[in-house]
């Protein structure tokens, strides 16, 4: 069972830490190993962003919990644009990325939405379409070498 809550400040470096391992170790299909693919990936990835999305009105941003700590992290923006979904490694298959995208998709209706959207990698995709998700168009330029699909739910 998945504990989710509202990130704090002092969530930063351990969230930091979970996306950067994620997008390194679970997304190598995507960037490939690709050294300037992921140097442009994670350049965002540092614990002062995180922080301003904290304190962000436009951001909603979450993390799920195991007996290790922080296992996932959330990002909604206030348009509807879930901008991370990401696991630590090992953290899959165990209602983590679940708790997370609902606890997304219940912050985008309380700000009234109708619809959210996302760019899914190429590992995510049949999580995203398990959990009610259709490509929303064709691959899109993504960091460097990568081509993330649009996909969209209606909530």
């Amino acid at each position: 069972m998945s504990s989710v809550r509202p990130a704090v400040p002092a969530d930063a470096e351990a969230a930091v830490e979970v996306v950067r391992r994620s997008i390194v170790e679970l997304c190598v299909a995507d960037h490939r190993n690709d050294a300037e693919t992921l140097a442009q990936w994670v350049a965002n990835k540092t614990v002062e962003q995180f922080r301003a999305w904290i304190s962000s009105q436009r951001h909603c941003c979450i993390v799920a919990e195991d007996e290790a700590g922080i296992c996932g992290v959330g990002l909604i923006e206030d348009d509807g644009e879930i901008q991370l979904c990401y696991l630590r490694p090992g953290a899959q298959h165990r209602g983590h990325g679940k708790a997370l995208l609902q606890r997304l998709e219940a912050q985008a209706k309380a700000w009234g939405l109708a619809r959210v959207r996302l760019r899914s990698t190429s590992p995510a995709r049949a999580f995203y379409q398990r959990h009610g998700y259709r490509s929303a168009g064709d691959p899109e330029r993504g960091f460097g070498i990568t081509r993330p699909i649009p996909y969209a739910k209606d909530i």
